[in-house]
């Protein structure tokens, strides 16, 4: 396949733009206050200040061993900082204090339990009265016909696909996508990516994504990171119109942000 059919197909899969006020739906804001992180006397994240508006789509990047994964764990309450502080804060009824059922993470590991079929599997922590939820997903995600399916019976790409329709079940207000797709092959990473810029824009959740692929981050995010060493070194802001298509605009701002990360 050319570059030129793989751009179409990335823009055929593509969704429409929705607006700032349906992208606030349920998200949450993330505000990040002087967050340090310690493992011993080494220092992976150090006096660190973020906020994040809900609905708002972010793209992590940056070298290994930059504190990338490490803050997502933070935000997860998988890890506990050294100190500073990570504060929440509802778009949809503006209460503080958001459950752990709010913040769901999608890993580059599917993490799909083997001796459950992918129906049990979306539906795992749901009551019996919302297990039609995890059958909708299912649809969503365009796995309704391998329900009753084993997940050692599915590709890499749909494995990931039952990951997402995991995450999404409990309706999150944070995402969190630790290089969910950095196994996948060139086509099923672009269907992966429109799937999830569609899932998105329809229900509104702030989304946090780690990626060492930059072309990735431009394509899916309203603001790029790039962290060095524990601290934000450079911020851009992606106004590139969704659905996006590799174009002049893409590509100068993929070097960009690329020379960046080699500038790290």
């Amino acid at each position: 396949m050319t570059d030129l059919s793989i751009q179409q197909y990335a823009h055929d899969l593509a969704p429409e733009a929705s607006t700032e006020q349906e992208k606030q739906k349920i998200g949450a804001e993330i505000h990040i206050e002087q967050l340090h992180k310690f493992y011993g006397k080494v220092k992976v994240l150090e006096d660190l200040d973020l906020h994040i508006e809900p609905g708002e789509f972010v793209a992590i990047v940056g070298r290994s061993g930059c504190g990338k994964s490490t803050l997502l764990r933070l935000i997860a309450d998988l890890e506990q900082p050294s100190y500073g502080e990570i504060k929440f804060k509802s778009a949809l009824n503006f209460r503080e204090g958001i459950t752990s059922d709010d913040i769901r993470v999608m890993f580059q590991d599917p993490r799909l339990l083997p001796w459950k079929s992918i129906l049990k599997n979306v539906q795992l922590g749901l009551n019996k009265d919302q297990h039609h939820k995890a059958e909708q997903l299912l649809g969503k995600v365009g796995l309704n016909e391998k329900a009753e399916l084993w997940p050692a019976q599915l590709s890499g790409g749909q494995r990931q696909r039952a990951a997402l329709a995991r995450a999404l079940s409990h309706t999150p207000r944070i995402l969190l996508l630790d290089e969910p797709l950095g196994a996948l092959d060139a086509l099923t990473r672009l269907d992966m990516q429109a799937l999830i810029e569609r899932l998105w824009l329809e229900q509104g959740f702030t989304t946090m994504l780690v990626t060492h692929d930059v072309s990735e981050a431009v394509q899916l995010a309203d603001r790029i990171i790039l962290l060095d060493k524990g601290h934000i070194a450079h911020q851009f802001k992606v106004e590139l119109p969704r659905p996006r298509q590799k174009g002049v605009e893409f590509a100068e701002l993929e070097q960009r942000v690329l020379n960046a990360v080699l500038s790290t």
